[in-house]
Order: C-alpha cells, then structure tokens, then sequence
C-alpha cells in the first residue's frame, strides 16, 4: 500500500532555514590554507611552492563562490515554495482557529491538489490560484497510511 506523507508547520519552517554549513566549512578550510601558505611565502619568497598552493586554493575559492551562487539561486526558488505551504498553513490555522502544531500538509511546495490533515480529520484543497482563496473538502480516507515527517531535534 502507499502512504500519504504528511509535513508539520516547523519542518516547512525548518526547511527554509537550513543552511549549507559543509559549504562554509569547506570555505573557511580554503581560506585558513591561502592565509598559512601566503605567510609561508612572504616569509621564505625563494620557495614557489606555497605561492602555488595559495593559487591553488584561490581558484578553489573561486569555484566554490560559483557554486554557492547557483546553490543560492535554487534555494531561493525551494524556499520560496516553502513559504507558500507556510503561508497556506498559518491563513487555515487563522481561519479555522486550531494552533498551525494540529496542522499537516502533504505537499512541501504547492497547495495545489494537496490535502490537510488536521488532528484526525483529512481535507482536500481545492484552490483556484489566487493567494488566499481555497474551499476545503472533508474526505474520508480508507485504511490510511499516514506518516508525520517532523523536525528532527
């Protein structure tokens, strides 16, 4: 049987606010070898190899800014995704008066052809594209499979 994942408020929330730290770490490691090997080389100029290591990483920084940039521009689109599943959440929890906790969502990015599950009852979104403009169908599901993603703390 297949199952219906369901996302809670704070792992969509969660989602957004990730950051790439293996991406500063890496930069920071890079950094930290230009600095020691720049100070190698001005202290002993005679010896090219530390100028070339320092080469090295520059270009690795530069590769790793290149990288950032596109990870940023599709980040910036998921999160964007993200925050209209938030933002649908937050308006029914507003609506419907009940904590956005009680609230899940099965869909991570649109609203479209999704379904709530709201403590244990289901709904099915119907929207017609404007923000904020949605009817709500209860539906009955038989023998769901439901699996809660939560933040893993």
């Amino acid at each position: 049987m297949i199952g219906l994942k369901f996302y809670s408020y704070e792992y969509l929330l969660n989602k957004i606010d990730q950051s790439n730290t293996i991406t500063y770490v890496t930069g920071g490691f890079l950094l930290l070898i230009i600095i020691v090997s720049l100070f190698k080389y001005y202290k002993n100029r005679q010896d090219s190899k530390y100028r070339e290591l320092a080469i090295i990483m520059i270009l690795g920084i530069f590769l790793l800014i290149g990288i950032q940039v596109s990870d940023y521009q599709s980040n910036s689109i998921s999160a964007n995704q993200y925050k209209s599943s938030i933002e649908f959440i937050e308006g029914v929890s507003e609506k419907l008066n009940i904590d956005k906790k009680h609230i899940y969502i099965n869909s991570e990015a649109s609203i479209e052809n999704s379904f709530l599950k709201i403590d244990d009852n289901y709904y099915r979104v119907i929207s017609n594209g404007k923000k904020g403009d949605y009817l709500l169908e209860k539906i009955e599901l038989v023998e769901p499979i439901v699996e809660k993603v939560e933040v893993k703390r």
